[in-house]
């Protein structure tokens, strides 16, 4: 007997690759704006953890001594032009501009 012929057109027939290899470019572009805040606040000395709930990353920053400078502000990274959801425009009304902070790359 001879080989068997393969008739579904999956390459190296790993199953559905195209389902588990594409990552959409807004998606790839906000990951990388991310991990670029999260660098430069490091880089500033500051406090970066991030969130799940209300926007990306809580920020405290700190002096060059590591003493505490005011309070902790929401941060939330945006590329290009994107907007604010719902849950987010909600968000920064109720900390208001001192608290709540849009970054851009």
């Amino acid at each position: 007997m001879g080989k068997k012929a393969s008739t579904d057109k999956k390459p190296f027939g790993f199953g559905n690759t195209s389902r588990r290899f594409t990552m959409s470019t807004r998606k790839v572009k906000g990951s990388i704006a991310k991990d670029r805040f999260a660098f430069d606040q490091a880089m500033k000395g500051n406090d970066c953890a991030k969130i799940r709930k209300g926007g990306d990353f809580v920020v405290q920053e700190r002096d060059f001594f590591g003493n505490e400078i005011g309070k902790p502000t929401v941060y939330e990274v945006k590329t290009g032009n994107s907007k604010l959801t719902e849950a987010q425009e909600k968000r920064k009304r109720q900390l208001g501009r001192d608290r709540y902070k849009v970054v851009r790359y």
